[in-house]
């Protein structure tokens, strides 16, 4: 879809299709706002954020500058955990800078008797998470804490049976090579320090503390990233059946590990 048909089915409350099939004359004030989307976007904005709004895994999800775009790679790892879920449909999930909310969102829908804690630090994301919860009608097995993730995984009794998360994997070098539109995303959710591993080093050891035995840690990462990764797995010790899911590029995208049953 391009970014004008966007704009239009945001501006019209529309789906592409609908659009497509029956194509109406904007009034005067939908043309400004249609002509002030495409101002912010020439001068690269994303898109999502000038819409308002945007999908994953079906699902609508408001976003804002303060909160990364969903992406849909994300949603490859996303797909995987509900099959691996589909097994133990009373699971209790965390999801580790959960932004918009988009992965736990998405693990309730698709798994009814699911119940997920979305962690972030940012308390103007969760803004954006909390709205979509609701939009999605999630309240009841979604919440939303604002804590420090290092403190989480040291200070919490809970216990899950998965742990997932998409941290900031980009190299601080390399944030100011990033796409106009990339760079307008929250700094805090990109930057994963001078390798782009900084959150990993923490948050693999830190699930073997809240994972149940046998439970599983699913995570997203970037080019070039994996071999490093698996060492950290290897040093960390306690986990095994190590699997490397690619996206629909054909990268490697996301890892998942599972801890020792024991």
């Amino acid at each position: 879809m391009s970014d004008d048909e966007l704009f239009l089915t945001a501006i019209l409350k529309c789906s592409r299709s609908e659009l497509l099939i029956r194509p109406v004359p904007l009034t005067d004030e939908q043309q400004e706002r249609f002509n002030a989307m495409r101002s912010r976007r020439a001068a690269g904005d994303p898109v999502q954020y000038i819409c308002g709004f945007t999908e994953f895994m079906g699902y609508r999800m408001e976003v804002g500058p303060e909160v990364l775009v969903p992406r849909p790679e994300t949603e490859v790892l996303v797909d995987l955990v509900i099959k691996k879920l589909k097994m133990y449909p009373e699971s209790f999930v965390l999801d580790i800078g959960t932004g918009s909310g988009c992965i736990p969102i998405s693990l309730a829908k698709e798994l009814p008797a699911c119940r997920a804690i979305g962690l972030d630090i940012s308390t103007d994301a969760l803004h954006y998470a909390r709205r979509n919860v609701v939009i999605n009608g999630v309240v009841d097995r979604v919440e939303l804490i604002a804590r420090d993730v290092f403190w989480f995984l040291d200070e919490t009794k809970y216990h899950f049976d998965a742990l997932i998360s998409n941290p900031p994997y980009i190299p601080s070098s390399m944030i100011v090579g990033l796409p106009v539109d990339v760079r307008r995303e929250p700094i805090m959710a990109l930057d994963g320090g001078p390798d782009g591993l900084h959150f990993y080093r923490f948050i693999i050891p830190g699930a073997l503390r809240v994972l149940k035995p046998g439970g599983f840690i699913a995570l997203e990462f970037g080019d070039g990233q994996l071999k490093e990764l698996e060492n950290l797995f290897v040093i960390t010790g306690g986990w095994d059946k190590i699997q490397v899911i690619k996206d629909n590029a054909g990268k490697d995208r996301a890892i998942i590990a599972c801890k020792h049953n024991i």
